[in-house]
């Protein structure tokens, strides 16, 4: 060994050392006694892989002393030790040297890694609970419950299994510290219990002369008999409503804004459990509740003082709504037609109006507000009959249209 490599050793005089669950780390400086603590720990946090970042920089210098000149090199930690773990415990004993400075880091490994046993220990327990929990719930047949409890039960093995990776870089692993739990059993017999799952819908030939239906039930049942609190969802193309079986076994939907105007005319009825569960119990093919759709003619008697084009343009909206004009005096809806505008602005050759609509009649008051844009006032009220929701005005006639 050469003597630059001597001179390299004494200035480093790094002593790592494993004396039981204590890691020790000694370290010099010619800087100051700061730099030696830093190095110290720095030392301790590369021992125990904690993810520290503690980086070493080489410094060369020049003293001159009477006159003369001496180089010489050393290293120097860096005063950030940057870690996801705090080095609970380290300890630093500066010291005392003839030249320099000096100091010694220990670090209890038990203190250490103190709180990271303890959230294992008490995800063991939340994990023992909730797996108690799930078997009690497929007993009392409350098979949402026990989903819940697996569901919950999985995310904590999980986070389990990622602090014991994290406490396995720093410390010896025993029996006591793994895992044991039966949670695959459960999740057996739970999809063995619900693939008896029998789901029916109660409900006769149905149609609709408006986007409600009327009240059916839907009956849960398993080879023990009806199933109580069942979670189930009613969906079309958004999900309509959400219900749990009773006692009996049975969940009645009264559901609004189902498709109408344009198709599919289908209600689905699935259990509301996680897809991946559905899926090993192959219930993703949900229950399907058809009905069909009789869209109402209203027929009114139209009294429309504007200028043609407008009153053309009323009409053909609420013949979207199956409102249609006769010039039939026995009708006995007799409406009237108001159009009041305000302008709002103009933007080059657009003008802006604020349009209010009113048709009123016999037990009739309809009032609709709506903005039009156009070359002049009169395409403008057009541009605001075509954006005007008519369906309040369909529900007021109600027996009317057959």
């Amino acid at each position: 060994m050469n003597i630059k490599s001597l001179i390299l050793c004494a200035c480093l005089s790094v002593i790592p050392a494993m004396a039981g669950k204590i890691v020790t780390y000694t370290a010099t400086s010619k800087v100051s006694q700061e730099d030696a603590n830093n190095a110290a720990i720095a030392g301790v946090a590369k021992q125990v892989k904690s993810k520290i970042s503690a980086t070493q920089k080489q410094t060369k210098y020049e003293d001159i002393y009477n006159g003369e000149s001496t180089l010489g090199e050393t290293y120097r930690a860096n005063n950030s030790v940057k870690s996801n773990v705090v080095l609970k415990g380290v300890t630093v004993i500066p010291i005392k040297v003839d030249k320099g400075f000096k100091a010694t880091a220990k670090l209890d490994m038990d203190e250490f890694t103190a709180d990271l046993r303890f959230r294992l220990k008490s995800l063991k327990q939340e994990i023992a609970e909730l797996e108690k929990s799930a078997r009690q719930a497929i007993d009392d047949r409350i098979y949402v419950n026990a989903a819940n409890d697996l569901s919950q039960a999985e995310e904590k093995v999980n986070e389990h299994n990622y602090y014991l990776l994290q406490l396995a870089e720093v410390y010896p692993l025993n029996d006591s510290l793994r895992l044991h739990h039966g949670l695959l059993e459960v999740e057996k017999v739970l999809v063995n219990k619900l693939s008896k799952i029998v789901i029916e819908a109660s409900v006769g030939d149905i149609e609709l002369t408006r986007p409600e239906m009327p009240a059916w039930d839907v009956i849960v049942k398993d080879s023990l008999g009806p199933v109580p609190s069942f979670p189930l969802v009613a969906r079309q193309s958004k999900t309509l409503s959400e219900r749990r079986t009773q006692n009996n076994g049975v969940a009645t939907f009264s559901l609004r804004n189902v498709n109408f105007e344009k198709g599919p005319y289908v209600i689905i009825v699935e259990p509301n459990l996680p897809y991946e569960l559905l899926r090993k119990i192959g219930k993703t093919n949900a229950l399907e509740v058809p009905y069909r759709v009789r869209q109402s003619r209203c027929e009114v008697s139209l009294q429309c003082d504007l200028i043609a084009n407008i009153c053309t343009a009323l009409e053909n909206a609420l013949s979207k709504k199956s409102i249609f004009t006769t010039s039939d005096s026995t009708s006995d809806k007799h409406l009237k037609v108001q159009i009041e505008t305000s302008p709002r602005g103009k933007t080059g050759r657009l003008a802006s109006f604020d349009v209010s609509i009113s048709i009123k009649g016999r037990d009739i008051n309809y009032l609709a507000d709506s903005k039009g844009v156009g070359r002049s006032e009169v395409d403008a009220i057009i541009s605001a009959i075509k954006k005007t929701d008519f369906a309040p005005l369909q529900k007021q006639l109600g027996t009317s249209c057959k």
